[in-house]
C-alpha cells in the first residue's frame, strides 16, 4: 500500500510541476505542446497513410488476380505498390519488379482505387508493345480493361462509378477518334476477345520487335487488326465477315465450331483439316477456335487433337462465361 501511495504521490507531483510550468511560462509551454501534438499527428498520419496504401494496393492486386484468373496471366505483368506524396496527379514508376504509384491524398477509398488503377495499367500492361501500337488505341484498351477489373466481384462497388465519372466519360468526351476506339474495344471485350486475342497478339508483337524502333507499318497493321477483330465481334447474325486477317505483322485465323447438329453429322474432320491448312499451308501465325455452350466439348477435343501434332508449337485454352476460346499457337517455323 505504501508503494502505491508513493507512486500516486509521484504522479501528483509531476502533474503539479507541469501545471506550474504552464502557468509560469505559457508561451514556452505552447511551443512544447505544439511539438508534442505535431509528433503525435505525424505518427498517426503516417500510420493512416500506410493503412490506406495497403488497402488500395491490396484491393487492386486482388482484383487484378481475379481478372487474370480466366485469361492470359501475363497480360498485366507487375503488381501495384502505392506510395503517398505531395503530388497533384498520380504518377506510376517501375520499381523492383512492381509498379509504384505515387498518389495524392484522398479520403475516399473508391476514388483512390480508380485513380491508382488508371495510373498503374499503362505501366503494368503490355509495356513492350505500347510503342508499336497507336497511342489512343492503347489508351482505350487501358480504359476498357480497367472497367473489366472494376466490374469484378473482388472490387468495392463504389469504385466503378468514380471510374466512369473521373476517367471513362471524360475520355469519351475528348474527341471522336478516342470515343470510337473505346466503343470498338468495348464490343470486342463483350466477346471476351480483348484480353484473350487482341492484347495478347499485341504482346507478341512487342516481344518480336522490342527494342527496335517502331515504324508506320507496325502501327497501321496493329490498327487494322483491331478493326478487323471488331467487325467480327460486332457482326449481326447471318452477316458476312472474313474469318482471316493477313497483314505484315499479324496473320490470324478464326474457326467457328458449328452447331451441335452439324457436328453430329460431319464431326471434327472438316475443322481439323481447315486448322491444319491455315497453319501448315497458308502459314497463319495463330488459329483461334471459338465455341459456345454445347460446342465446348468439341472445341476441347479439336484443341487436344491439334496439340498432339508435332508441328503445332502450343495450344492455350481460355474459358469465358459459358464459352471457350482456344488458341492453337504458331508453328515453330513461322515468324512467331
Amino acid at each position: 500500500m505504501s508503494e502505491l501511495l508513493a507512486a500516486l504521490g509521484g504522479g501528483v507531483g509531476v502533474g503539479i510541476l507541469i501545471l506550474a510550468y504552464v502557468l509560469t511560462w505559457p508561451e514556452k509551454a505552447e511551443r512544447i505542446f505544439g511539438w508534442i501534438a505535431g509528433l503525435v499527428a505525424r505518427v498517426f498520419r503516417r500510420a493512416d497513410r500506410a493503412a490506406v496504401a495497403y488497402k488500395v494496393q491490396g484491393d487492386v492486386n486482388t482484383a487484378r488476380a481475379a481478372f487474370l484468373r480466366n485469361g492470359p496471366n501475363d497480360l498485366i505483368e507487375k503488381k501495384l505498390k502505392v506510395k503517398w506524396a505531395d503530388a497533384e496527379e498520380a504518377e506510376a514508376l517501375i520499381k523492383n519488379g512492381e509498379v509504384l504509384v505515387v498518389m495524392r491524398r484522398s479520403e475516399q477509398h473508391e476514388e483512390n482505387i480508380a485513380h491508382a488503377l488508371m495510373a498503374y495499367l499503362p505501366k503494368a500492361m503490355l509495356p513492350r508493345a505500347r510503342r508499336y501500337v497507336d497511342r489512343e488505341r492503347m489508351r482505350a484498351a487501358d480504359l476498357i480493361i480497367a472497367k473489366s477489373v472494376l466490374t469484378g466481384d473482388e472490387t468495392p462497388s463504389g469504385a466503378l462509378p468514380v471510374f466512369f465519372d473521373k476517367h471513362l466519360d471524360p475520355a469519351r468526351a475528348e474527341g471522336e477518334d478516342l470515343r470510337q476506339k473505346i466503343t470498338e474495344l468495348d464490343e470486342i471485350d463483350l466477346q471476351g476477345w480483348l484480353s484473350r486475342v487482341l492484347l495478347m497478339e499485341y504482346r507478341l508483337l512487342g516481344d518480336e520487335l522490342h527494342p527496335g524502333e517502331p515504324d508506320q507499318y507496325c502501327r497501321e497493321d496493329a490498327e487494322e487488326f483491331a478493326r478487323w477483330l471488331h467487325r467480327l465481334a460486332a457482326r449481326q447474325p447471318g452477316a458476312y465477315s472474313s474469318l482471316t486477317y493477313t497483314g505484315r505483322y499479324f496473320r490470324i485465323a478464326v474457326i467457328w465450331v458449328a452447331i451441335k447438329e452439324k457436328l453430329a453429322e460431319q464431326g471434327l474432320v472438316p475443322y481439323r483439316k481447315r486448322a491444319k491448312r491455315y497453319l501448315y499451308q497458308e502459314r497463319f501465325d495463330a488459329v483461334y477456335l471459338m465455341g459456345r455452350d454445347d460446342n465446348i466439348s468439341a472445341v476441347e477435343e479439336l484443341a487436344n487433337d491439334l496439340e498432339t501434332d508435332g508441328r503445332v508449337a502450343s495450344a492455350t485454352r481460355y474459358d469465358y462465361r459459358c464459352g471457350v476460346t482456344s488458341k492453337s499457337a504458331s508453328c515453330p517455323e513461322n515468324d512467331r
